[in-house]
């Protein structure tokens, strides 16, 4: 069910608006001085700046040992620190870091929280061991081994020079260039014709109409196949079976205007 404003509901409305309005400009008053305001941010001005205390002029330090300090001179808002040139920065492509590693004496899996160097040393080795047919974007027969081009070529020739003798296979098997047949020759559609239907598979969730029943309680319990829909001639919509429950396809549609005293409620709020 939907809700609408009608005009004396307006005018209602509008005049709550009002009262609201003539009511909150009475109680309320704007601040005339900043002493007044409230400073969210929690900075201070310079009359708020105890006597005697003074900006620092002491550059900001960085790549040192912690320490408290004895300075008094409060820092400037837009100090600004150097690089910590002692961390590797979390950010860029590390290119001014330097690594001192050695090669692995063996191959061995990296680990998650190992050492930038024994990391390096780890693939120094395995890189070490690859061979130079790992570089190749591709191989070609005399990249391989002796043994195995031998090979090669034995199951070439003998491949080449096969001949079926299996009385059990037909002659047009045997044949070296195979029989062709058109779709139409073996009873089967062309690809053409297959696109104008559609497969049985598509059409399990098509509503089918079943007939209709005087009352939602009349709608059948068992044997309901996901789609079947039955017209309720009390509230005359249409019900469709799931596959677990029946589903209204609709429903009754009313529009009422908005009273006062929902007006009146949602103003409180």
């Amino acid at each position: 069910m939907a809700k609408y404003l009608d005009e004396t509901g307006l005018a209602y409305f509008w005049a709550k608006i009002k009262e609201k309005l003539a009511a909150k400009a009475d109680s309320s008053a704007l601040p005339t001085k900043t002493s007044q305001l409230t400073n969210d941010s929690g900075f201070i001005t310079a009359g708020d700046v105890p006597e005697g205390a003074a900006a620092s002029s002491t550059v900001p330090k960085m790549d040192g040992t912690a320490a408290a300090g004895t300075e008094t001179a409060f820092a400037r808002g837009d100090h600004i620190h150097p690089t910590d040139t002692s961390r590797l920065s979390a950010t860029g492509d590390a290119k001014n870091t330097t690594v001192t590693f050695t090669a692995a004496t063996t191959r061995a899996a990296i680990a998650s929280g190992e050492t930038l160097s024994i990391l390096m040393g780890k693939i120094a080795k395995y890189m070490a061991d690859f061979g130079s047919l790992a570089f190749k974007s591709t191989v070609a027969k005399g990249d391989l081994d002796a043994d195995v081009q031998a090979s090669l070529g034995k199951a070439n020739t003998a491949l080449q020079s096969f001949t079926e003798t299996d009385p059990t296979v037909p002659a047009w098997a045997k044949a070296a260039v195979k029989p062709t047949y058109t779709a139409a020759e073996v009873g089967a559609l062309s690809l053409t014709e297959a696109a104008n239907y559609v497969k049985k598979s598509d059409l399990t969730n098509v509503y089918k109409y079943k007939g209709s029943v005087a009352a939602v309680s009349d709608l059948p319990a068992s044997g309901n196949t996901a789609g079947d829909v039955w017209n309720v001639e009390s509230s005359n919509m249409n019900y469709a079976w799931t596959g677990t429950a029946w589903d209204p396809l609709g429903q009754i549609f009313s529009i009422d205007n908005i009273t006062n005293a929902e007006i009146d409620t949602v103003l409180s709020a």
